[in-house]
């Protein structure tokens, strides 16, 4: 599989080339990501804009330790959208284009686990 999201290389730095490190960290990753994107569907289907800017907040570091530096600056954007008040048709249309993307990440990551 190549990967469009995931950086490998950015993990297996992080890990040290610890490979029971990597596993560890990408089981975690894969457990706990969906829910908190859980929470930020619900804060964006809810229209809850701080709400919404937390829950991107919280989840944009995790995109830098995967080395998914587009999706860290995509989640960025929506968390300022909604911090400022911008209407909830725009923050719709970016978190539609994030969800996909994330979506894919999310296989990239279990794809990742199942070859370490």
């Amino acid at each position: 599989m190549i990967y469009r999201h995931l950086n490998p290389d950015t993990i297996r730095k992080a890990m040290m080339d610890n490979d029971d490190m990597t596993r560890q960290f990408v089981d975690m990753y894969i457990l706990q990501c969906p829910s908190d994107f859980q929470q930020l569907i619900e804060n964006v289907n809810n229209g809850y804009l701080q709400g919404t800017a937390d829950a991107a907040h919280h989840i944009k570091p995790t995109m830098e330790y995967v080395g998914a530096t587009a999706l860290r600056i995509a989640f960025q954007e929506l968390e300022d959208l909604a911090r400022r008040g911008e209407d909830n048709g725009m923050i719709r249309k970016k978190f539609e284009a994030l969800q996909a993307n994330f979506d894919e990440l999310m296989k990239e990551l279990q794809d990742f686990r199942e070859r370490l």
